[in-house]
């Protein structure tokens, strides 16, 4: 015959709350850092083809990772506002007709997906050993 444990349902929210807290302290911190990774991808790759164009505005690309209360947040960004959409999507011209579009934000981002999706499983492994 097995023996039983009877534990109160406090108890028993309090022990499930220490084992699973230090799991999700570990991805938390796993998810943080594959952003910040992410993001220096996408930074590199947006830079990268502004040079392809020959335009010397990708110094002016950064980016920024926020922790938030229940997530990550992650931007990357030119500091010259206005100039990425234009160049990206082409955009009017006096006397009509529109310039070329030069797509370079677009790619980037879905480099910075692409690491982050390849990557996820290998950063939670690392912050959960």
């Amino acid at each position: 015959m097995g023996k039983h444990l009877w534990v109160e349902d406090d108890q028993f929210a309090a022990a499930l709350s220490e084992i699973f807290g230090d799991i999700v302290d570990a991805s938390d911190e796993a998810v943080f850092q594959l952003v910040h990774d992410a993001l220096v991808e996408g930074r590199d790759e947006w830079r990268k083809n502004t040079k392809s164009y020959g335009w010397e505005y990708g110094a002016h690309v950064t980016y920024r990772s926020l922790r938030k209360k229940h997530g990550v947040e992650g931007h990357i960004f030119s500091r010259k506002p206005g100039l990425p959409h234009l160049l990206e999507k082409g955009h009017a011209k006096i006397g009509g007709g529109r310039t070329r579009a030069f797509p370079h934000v677009k790619p980037a981002a879905e480099v910075a997906f692409e690491f982050a999706r390849r990557h996820l499983g290998e950063y939670l492994a690392r912050e959960l050993r």
